[in-house]
């Protein structure tokens, strides 16, 4: 970006961003600590940063980078415009829903991907309470809060996920060394049986 003459700066969400990204020397707009549960009142305060940054023009656009949950055992990173908003980003894109189950011991993950809502008509003759201006500009704050939520509890799902995939790895590579360590051993200790034997054997036929 810098090469294409463009300037940016990054807000930070989550420990391992923010020490990443101080260490080499990345310019920081602020930083948001995240643990293990995101809530709403922390996508709150990152969505109003994000609003204010762009509302009084200090920013063009806003790309969010985060881990997309795919499964149990894959994420990949991905890239979201959060600001300016897209109307085919609200109208032509469904959501999907994931649910943690387990199964003869084993996790794992259902995941159900839900239609395009179809758009509403509204009678002519309609008349709302509120200029539709002042509708707009109130949902889509909430709108870019609840994505913000979304994408702040995939990447801590990824995480999850990622660990419990490694500690399962882990898990397999001890039992599968501890049962050729115990095949080792027993060989030793069978040769070395083996070898009692031979010696016992050939000194009672020495004595005869």
């Amino acid at each position: 970006m810098k090469a294409a003459g463009v300037d940016a700066d990054l807000i930070c969400v989550g420990k391992k961003a923010i020490s990443y990204f101080q260490n080499r020397k990345y310019p920081i707009r602020k930083t948001f600590e995240c643990g293990q549960n995101p809530n709403a009142k922390e996508a709150l305060a990152i969505s109003e940063e994000i609003l204010n940054t762009y509302l009084a023009g200090e920013s063009d656009a806003i790309e969010l980078l985060y881990t997309k949950f795919v499964s149990l055992i894959a994420s990949t990173p991905s890239v979201r415009t959060l600001v300016p908003f897209s109307a085919s980003e609200i109208t032509t894109k469904g959501d999907e829903v994931f649910q943690l189950t387990s199964e003869e011991g084993q996790f794992g993950v259902e995941r159900t991907e839900l239609e395009v809502a179809e758009p509403q008509d509204f009678p002519n003759d309609m008349i709302f309470e509120q200029d539709p201006i002042q509708i707009v500009n109130s949902i889509l704050p909430l709108y870019l809060n609840g994505q913000i939520l979304r994408c702040l509890q995939e990447s801590v799902a990824s995480e999850l996920a990622a660990r419990m995939q490694s500690m399962q790895s882990a898990s397999d590579n001890a039992g599968e060394l501890a049962n050729k360590l115990s095949l080792e051993y027993n060989r030793a200790r069978q040769a070395a049986v083996t070898q009692e034997i031979l010696e016992i054997v050939s000194g009672a036929q020495a004595l005869e």
